[in-house]
Formats: structure tokens, sequence, C-alpha cells
């Protein structure tokens, strides 16, 4: 099962923050893996894992929006977003 986390760190202990109650109740001895999710943005490639030299993205292309792009008469094509 994959959930995604919040994570606050306190003074002198940290807090797992689950979005939804557990299936399970959890208990002192219970364990888990906690691994650090990608969202497939170069910036967090770089800021969070330093890893843009990996990043196999494609960060430049356009979004979705570009097939919104019309023609204007009045000259004003200068490709922004609608």
């Amino acid at each position: 099962m994959e959930l995604n986390l919040a994570c606050r760190k306190g003074s002198g202990s940290d807090e797992i923050i689950l979005p939804d109650a557990p299936v399970q109740s959890i208990a002192a001895g219970h364990s888990f893996d906690i691994t650090a999710g990608c969202d497939k943005q170069a910036m967090t490639c770089q800021d969070k894992f330093a890893n843009i030299a990996n990043f196999r993205g494609f960060p430049d292309i356009p979004g979705n929006e570009t097939i919104f792009r019309s023609v204007h008469d009045d000259g004003a094509n200068d490709g922004s977003v609608l």
C-alpha cells in the first residue's frame, strides 16, 4: 500500500502525519519502511535529492495548455497562455 505522508520535524522527535486513519492499529514494536517519493519534477530532483544529473524527465516540453492557444486578428499572437 502506498500513502502520501507529511513529515514534521520537532524538537527531539519527528512526526509523521497520515492522510487517513490506518486500516489496522499501529502499536509500539510495529515496523514499516518509509521512502522519499518523487513528483517527477526537475526542481524536486535538484533541490530535494541533489540528483539532477540523473533526471530523466522532459521539463522543457510545453504543457497541455499549449493546445488551447489560438490566433488573434489584433496581432496579439505572442504565444502566451490564454
